[in-house]
């Protein structure tokens, strides 16, 4: 009987020795990227870090936006604009920004993403270490070309930038002390 259970237990292991194995060409790999990349001028390095961690994003962002389609179909839409001021639109545009579709999320992770990884990847390498003040800078730029990108706010696009990078950055800072 005990031959049976051993063969029972083999095949069992047999799947998760795949996995481990798996796993460890998977983190072979990813190591063996970033040496690569380390390597490469600091352009090379922040577009690459940038376009990549983009497409992650978007990808997040699209399932996202596939997964909320249903909750966006109860949001409010702006009414036709023709007798509408900017401000009066505004608050539509802010909900279509934060709740839209698949290409809308999948859009505005890209940019949040992206941006904050090209950031830190160039403050990183220029500081020599990754510590609040870089952390707050990407999230600062990540939160004004998420502003931008998506059109939230109302007449004066700048302010918004501002104001949304500065929202970005406070809660990046904050975050970033909670997890040190």
């Amino acid at each position: 009987m005990e031959k049976g259970n051993e063969k029972v237990m083999s095949l069992v292991q047999l799947p998760q020795k795949a996995i481990k194995d798996v796993q460890f060409k998977l983190k072979e790999l990813e190591n063996g990227y970033k040496s690569w990349l380390a390597k490469q001028p600091l352009p090379v390095e922040a577009a690459i870090v940038t376009a990549t961690t983009a497409i992650n994003g978007a990808a997040i962002g699209a399932f996202l936006g596939v997964m909320t389609q249903d909750l966006t179909s109860s949001l409010p839409t702006p009414p036709p604009q023709s007798s509408l001021n900017p401000d009066a639109v505004a608050p539509f545009q802010q909900v279509q920004a934060v709740a839209g579709g698949p290409l809308v999320q999948a859009r505005n992770f890209a940019v949040i993403t992206g941006v904050n990884a090209g950031i830190s990847c160039v403050m990183k390498r220029l500081r020599g270490k990754e510590d609040l003040q870089s952390s707050v800078v990407a999230a600062f730029g990540s939160g004004a070309a998420f502003s931008l990108v998506s059109g939230m706010g109302g007449a004066n696009p700048a302010v918004n930038a501002f104001t949304s990078g500065l929202l970005f950055a406070i809660f990046q800072g904050c975050s970033f002390k909670v997890n040190r």
